[in-house]
Protein backbone atom coordinates (compact mmCIF):
# COMPACT_ATOMS: atom_id res chain seq x y z
CA UNK A 1 0.00 0.00 0.00
CA UNK A 2 1.26 3.56 -0.97
CA UNK A 3 -1.69 5.60 0.69
CA UNK A 4 -5.40 6.80 0.76
CA UNK A 5 -7.39 8.53 -1.60
CA UNK A 6 -10.51 10.44 0.49
CA UNK A 7 -14.02 8.98 -1.00
CA UNK A 8 -16.00 12.11 -2.17
CA UNK A 9 -18.87 12.41 -4.16
CA UNK A 10 -19.45 13.85 -7.67
CA UNK A 11 -22.31 15.82 -8.27
CA UNK A 12 -23.98 17.40 -11.68
CA UNK A 13 -22.96 20.95 -12.61
CA UNK A 14 -26.82 21.33 -12.27
CA UNK A 15 -27.39 19.99 -9.71
CA UNK A 16 -28.19 22.31 -5.81
CA UNK A 17 -25.52 20.64 -4.11
CA UNK A 18 -23.03 21.64 -6.91
CA UNK A 19 -23.17 25.21 -5.21
CA UNK A 20 -21.78 23.64 -1.91
CA UNK A 21 -17.64 23.37 -0.99
CA UNK A 22 -18.28 20.54 1.01
CA UNK A 23 -20.98 18.25 1.87
CA UNK A 24 -22.58 16.79 5.09
CA UNK A 25 -23.96 13.55 4.95
CA UNK A 26 -27.36 14.96 5.79
CA UNK A 27 -27.38 16.35 2.16
CA UNK A 28 -27.42 13.15 0.58
CA UNK A 29 -30.08 12.26 2.19
CA UNK A 30 -33.10 11.40 -0.12
CA UNK A 31 -30.54 11.14 -3.09
CA UNK A 32 -29.17 8.81 -5.19
CA UNK A 33 -25.90 7.73 -4.72
CA UNK A 34 -24.13 5.29 -7.05
CA UNK A 35 -21.19 3.11 -5.83
CA UNK A 36 -19.87 -0.12 -6.90
CA UNK A 37 -21.51 -3.42 -6.29
CA UNK A 38 -21.87 -4.75 -2.86
CA UNK A 39 -18.93 -7.60 -3.08
CA UNK A 40 -16.88 -5.72 -5.76
CA UNK A 41 -14.51 -3.82 -3.25
CA UNK A 42 -14.18 -4.41 0.64
CA UNK A 43 -13.72 -0.81 1.14
CA UNK A 44 -17.05 0.52 -0.59
CA UNK A 45 -18.84 -2.92 1.17
CA UNK A 46 -17.91 -1.37 4.60
CA UNK A 47 -18.91 1.66 3.25
CA UNK A 48 -22.20 0.54 2.37
CA UNK A 49 -22.83 -1.49 5.21
CA UNK A 50 -22.40 1.56 7.28
CA UNK A 51 -24.92 4.04 4.61
CA UNK A 52 -27.24 1.18 5.16
CA UNK A 53 -27.03 1.21 8.69
CA UNK A 54 -26.81 4.71 10.21
CA UNK A 55 -28.49 6.62 7.21
CA UNK A 56 -31.20 4.32 5.39
CA UNK A 57 -32.22 8.11 4.27
CA UNK A 58 -29.63 7.86 1.29
CA UNK A 59 -30.51 6.02 -1.44
CA UNK A 60 -27.60 3.40 -3.04
CA UNK A 61 -28.03 2.49 -6.00
CA UNK A 62 -25.01 -0.39 -8.13
CA UNK A 63 -22.79 1.39 -10.81
CA UNK A 64 -21.56 -2.31 -11.66
CA UNK A 65 -18.45 -3.45 -10.90
CA UNK A 66 -16.24 -0.44 -12.41
CA UNK A 67 -17.15 2.77 -13.48
CA UNK A 68 -17.29 3.41 -16.95
CA UNK A 69 -18.10 6.78 -19.32
CA UNK A 70 -21.44 5.28 -19.23
CA UNK A 71 -21.54 5.50 -15.13
CA UNK A 72 -20.53 9.21 -15.38
CA UNK A 73 -23.08 10.46 -18.29
CA UNK A 74 -25.94 8.54 -15.85
CA UNK A 75 -25.17 10.88 -13.20
CA UNK A 76 -25.15 13.63 -15.28
CA UNK A 77 -28.22 12.74 -17.52
CA UNK A 78 -30.27 11.37 -14.14
CA UNK A 79 -29.03 14.14 -11.82
CA UNK A 80 -28.06 11.78 -9.18
CA UNK A 81 -24.85 11.33 -6.90
CA UNK A 82 -21.85 9.19 -7.44
CA UNK A 83 -19.30 7.63 -4.49
CA UNK A 84 -15.93 9.02 -6.31
CA UNK A 85 -12.41 9.59 -5.49
CA UNK A 86 -10.33 12.80 -4.50
CA UNK A 87 -7.79 12.37 -6.91
CA UNK A 88 -10.84 12.18 -10.12
CA UNK A 89 -11.72 15.53 -8.83
CA UNK A 90 -12.02 16.41 -12.67
CA UNK A 91 -12.79 12.83 -14.32
CA UNK A 92 -15.72 14.45 -15.96
CA UNK A 93 -16.79 17.86 -17.27
CA UNK A 94 -20.04 17.88 -16.29
CA UNK A 95 -19.44 16.97 -12.74
CA UNK A 96 -17.75 18.68 -9.61
CA UNK A 97 -16.36 16.09 -6.74
CA UNK A 98 -16.74 17.60 -3.62
CA UNK A 99 -15.37 16.60 -0.26
CA UNK A 100 -17.89 14.72 2.29
CA UNK A 101 -17.32 15.26 6.05
CA UNK A 102 -16.73 11.54 7.01
CA UNK A 103 -13.82 9.76 7.16
CA UNK A 104 -13.95 7.40 4.46
CA UNK A 105 -10.72 6.35 2.65
CA UNK A 106 -9.71 3.98 -0.05
CA UNK A 107 -6.05 2.64 -0.09
CA UNK A 108 -3.47 2.50 -3.24
CA UNK A 109 -0.70 0.02 -4.20
CA UNK A 110 1.03 -1.33 -6.46
CA UNK A 111 -0.13 -4.87 -7.29
CA UNK A 112 2.57 -7.76 -8.88
CA UNK A 113 3.11 -11.05 -9.20
CA UNK A 114 4.06 -12.97 -6.02
CA UNK A 115 7.53 -14.03 -7.72
CA UNK A 116 8.28 -10.54 -9.55
CA UNK A 117 11.15 -10.25 -12.36
CA UNK A 118 14.17 -8.75 -11.91
CA UNK A 119 13.23 -5.53 -13.63
CA UNK A 120 9.69 -5.46 -11.58
CA UNK A 121 12.10 -5.92 -7.98
CA UNK A 122 14.35 -3.07 -9.48
CA UNK A 123 11.26 -1.07 -10.07
CA UNK A 124 9.90 -1.52 -6.81
CA UNK A 125 13.27 -1.31 -5.13
CA UNK A 126 13.11 3.13 -6.58
CA UNK A 127 9.52 3.11 -5.49
CA UNK A 128 10.13 2.10 -1.98
CA UNK A 129 13.22 4.43 -1.86
CA UNK A 130 11.29 7.22 -3.21
CA UNK A 131 8.81 6.80 -0.33
CA UNK A 132 11.46 6.81 2.50
CA UNK A 133 12.89 10.09 1.08
CA UNK A 134 10.29 12.17 1.39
Amino acid sequence: MLGYYNLCVAVPKTHPLAKKKRLEITDLYHERLLCVSDGDCLNIDDFRKDVQTLYPQIILEDAGYFYDLDTFNRCEEQGCLLLTLDVWDHIHPFLITLPVSWHYQMPYGLLYQKNPSKQVKACLKEIEKYYKDR
